[in-house]
């Protein structure tokens, strides 16, 4: 078998590149990213081709590109002859990302600016902003669970990125005239930094968003959501187990807003078994930067 030969599935693919399989037909579809093969039965049949192909255009939205521009910059270089899935050191944020959670894991704030400072210095406010923070604070999670570290290791890293992308997201500047956008912790959500990732992206793109940290009541939302009449009530949920409360909960939100959309954001959905996750399919955001390009196009502009 070459490399040009289809032997993965979309599910397959999915897992291997962590974006939905949705974005990966949205792409295809409404872009013309990639062409894969299809077998007897319809199913897509993705090559090892295909797969560099998407990885590097999901270095490339990482980057700040839309998937728009993403695809016809590629077929531009295809043009001029300079086409090469090859990317440049996009592993590195990778380095930098486990350095800089060493640093706060010891309690080394001074040093652990260090390595952000050089972050910035190489790529974008955005790409480290959403980016190496989600490399970093998925670390932390997988340390936590080995028990590697202590809760107090854990939440000592976690409020000093929580604060950072706080500071970074208040600078950028809102559209005031678009509608709100509310974003709140599910049930039994310990961390609210994931969901500071993602206000972070839709601030970038010139949302008025308010995020809220952990432990909000439905009471409490439902006056919030009343007062505020936002365009979209969204909710995090890392934990499969705790997909149907936050759905609960969300529903019970915005019973008294009709008009106002729904979304789940998290790794908590990608968990579910597959008769499971029919029910709020179309209200899952994603867990990574290119699904929420797919989702906020399809959702959230006109």
């Amino acid at each position: 078998m070459t490399s040009k030969d289809g032997k993965y599935n979309i599910k397959a693919v999915s897992k291997k590149l962590g974006i939905h399989p949705g974005t990966l037909r949205a792409w295809e579809r409404r872009y013309q990213a990639i062409n894969p093969d299809r077998n007897e039965s319809g199913h897509r049949l993705y090559t090892d081709e295909h797969i560099a192909v998407l990885r590097w255009l999901i270095e490339k939205v990482n980057e700040g590109f839309s998937i728009k521009q993403a695809v016809e910059l590629k077929e531009a270089d295809k043009a001029s002859g300079e086409w090469s899935t090859a990317t440049d050191n996009s592993s590195y944020i990778s380095h930098l990302a486990t350095d800089f959670l060493k640093a706060l894991l010891a309690f080394d704030e001074e040093q652990a600016q260090e390595w952000l400072n050089r972050a910035f210095s190489m790529y974008s406010m955005e790409r480290v902003a959403i980016e190496l923070f989600s490399i970093a604070y998925d670390m932390l999670e997988q340390e936590r669970r080995q028990g590697t570290i202590t809760l107090a290791h854990q939440q000592y890293a976690v409020r000093a990125m929580e604060a950072k992308i706080t500071n970074l997201a208040m600078v950028l500047p809102a559209d005031k005239s678009k509608q709100k956008i509310l974003l709140f912790c599910g049930p039994h959500e310990q961390s609210a930094l994931p969901l500071r990732i993602f206000a972070f992206y839709l601030k970038r793109k010139g949302f008025s968003t308010i995020c809220f940290g952990t432990g909000i009541s439905v009471e409490d939302a439902e006056l919030v959501v009343q007062q505020c009449a936002p365009i979209l009530v969204a909710v995090s949920c890392r934990d499969e187990q705790n997909m149907q409360a936050a759905e609960d909960w969300l529903k019970q939100v915005i019973k008294k807003q009709p008009n106002t959309k729904i979304g789940l954001l998290g790794k908590g959905f990608p968990e579910l078994p597959d008769n499971k996750k029919a029910n709020c399919e179309t209200m899952f955001i994603g867990k990574s930067r290119a699904d929420w390009e797919i989702w906020v196009e399809r959702m959230l502009q006109p």
